[in-house]
């Protein structure tokens, strides 16, 4: 893929992140942080990881939740990863008091190099059990494509587009909300850091808020 044509999909994506939200301007919006720490360690084809998830709401003002999460994937091809996590998440609800939820999902990575342009796309089904609350079950599908450019290391930028599907009380699937995501990150020998912007726009219910997410991530390989 040529670097003009390149340039020319993070920038629609940039745009898009940006127009977006404007075109919900009868909604609500707020502003949050979220901030991941992980390590990661290989065994033959496997991967054990764990990840930290802390993140704040309300104008980056207050703890909105706090998800550690232990995972496992495999490669079964150069090209092709499988895997599966748990996260446990105490997090706030619509009412602002803080639940205990817990979320099991497995997914399926493929990814494709284009010359120095690597295409991903993740499929992954996931289920949520909330103890606290009377919806007990949520049940989900999430479609990811990410596009990044591996051509100027230790500096890698990316755009991403991410639908998340509602499989919810027997209903037929239904487009829950879109994240759209544009990041840079940093390779730093056997650790890498990652700074990015997403925004997250809801779409089945129009009273929750256009979320404007400011996302930091540092991860070690051991």
């Amino acid at each position: 893929m040529p670097h003009r044509t390149l340039r020319v999909c993070l920038l629609l994506l940039c745009a898009l992140a940006v127009l977006a939200p404007a075109r919900r301007a009868h909604a609500q919006s707020d502003s949050q942080l979220w901030l991941e720490a992980g390590v990661a360690h290989d065994v033959g084809r496997a991967t054990l990881a764990f990840d930290q998830h802390l993140r704040f709401d309300d104008g980056m003002s207050r703890v909105g939740s706090i998800m550690p999460e232990p995972g496992i994937s495999l490669r079964l091809k150069r090209w092709l990863r499988v895997g599966a996590s748990y996260r446990l998440q105490y997090e706030r609800n619509r009412d602002g008091v803080f639940e205990t939820r817990h979320r099991f999902h497995v997914f399926g990575r493929a990814r494709a190099d284009l010359g120095k342009v690597r295409l991903d796309y993740r499929l992954q089904l996931q289920e949520q059990i909330r103890p606290d609350d009377n919806e007990l079950y949520r049940h989900g599908l999430r479609n990811r494509a990410t596009l990044s450019y591996r051509g100027k290391p230790p500096w890698t930028p990316s755009a991403e587009l991410e639908l998340h599907h509602d499989l919810d009380n027997g209903d037929a699937i239904h487009l829950d909300k879109i994240w759209l995501t544009v990041g840079v990150e940093r390779q730093l020998g056997r650790y890498d850091a990652e700074l990015y912007y997403r925004a997250e726009l809801p779409q089945a219910r129009t009273t929750d808020p256009t979320l404007h997410i400011l996302g930091l991530g540092f991860h070690a390989d051991l």
